[in-house]
């Protein structure tokens, strides 16, 4: 599969056609995230969650047609995923893209004490993003038990203070993953693109310290609940 002759609709077809590519990213979002790369200034990008691959190159592709020095480090938890992007990947966009393999964890913090998020173990050093796509970890088991929590690895990284000023965040859905984010970081975010025609939200990290509060229990205390 040669990139430089796709189109974003070749390219998408190409990936829904491939074992498991019901699970790929939905058109309206990938129309969106398309869209915006080729609008805004990225070059570097961290995709949490590569599955087959399909947004890493969606990025790949905008950013080649841009002309960009650019790379994605796409992190994924499950072998057969990243057994299938390796193949399916198109060689144009492997050239700028590493996957990672992590593994997952459930992770917790004493900021929120009673939640508890999924979150990918193992990460590349280098945190100078521009942009990260939040679309993982997926579902896991542990000892037999099936874990799906609300993902977590954005919110450890703000709170090691790893995330720049003006980094995008993509959310690919993940609506509760994203509250969770409003409800306790929210003066540290623009609201860039809300989720209309497609549930991709964007937001950026301001240039203020990290600022952290629970947004809800202050609102319930204006209104005179406790």
């Amino acid at each position: 599969m040669n990139l430089q002759s796709m189109n974003l609709q070749s390219l998408y077809e190409y990936f829904a056609r491939q074992k498991d590519g019901n699970w790929i990213i939905k058109p309206n979002n990938a129309i969106q995230l398309y869209k915006f790369i080729k609008e805004n200034s990225i070059r570097k990008i961290l995709d949490l969650g590569t599955g087959i691959g399909c947004s890493a190159s969606i990025v790949s592709l905008a950013l080649k047609e841009k002309n960009e020095n650019y790379h994605i480090d796409t992190i994924e938890q499950f072998d057969k995923c990243i057994e299938l992007a390796n193949k399916i990947i198109p060689p144009e966009s492997k050239e700028n893209i590493t996957i990672h393999k992590s593994e997952t964890a459930v992770w917790n913090t004493d900021k929120i004490p009673y939640q508890y998020f999924s979150i990918y173990d193992n990460l590349p050093e280098l945190f100078d993003y521009d942009l990260i796509i939040n679309d993982g970890p997926s579902p896991f088991m542990i000892n037999g038990d099936y874990v799906d929590l609300p993902n977590g690895t954005t919110i450890k990284l703000l709170l090691e203070d790893k995330i720049k000023p003006k980094t995008f965040i993509a959310y690919d859905g993940r609506i509760l993953s994203l509250q969770l984010l409003e409800r306790y970081f929210s003066d540290n975010f623009y609201l860039i693109k809300p989720a209309d025609t497609s549930n991709l939200t964007i937001i950026q990290r301001k240039y203020n310290p990290i600022i952290f509060k629970d947004e809800k229990l202050e609102f319930m205390k204006q209104a005179g609940y406790f």
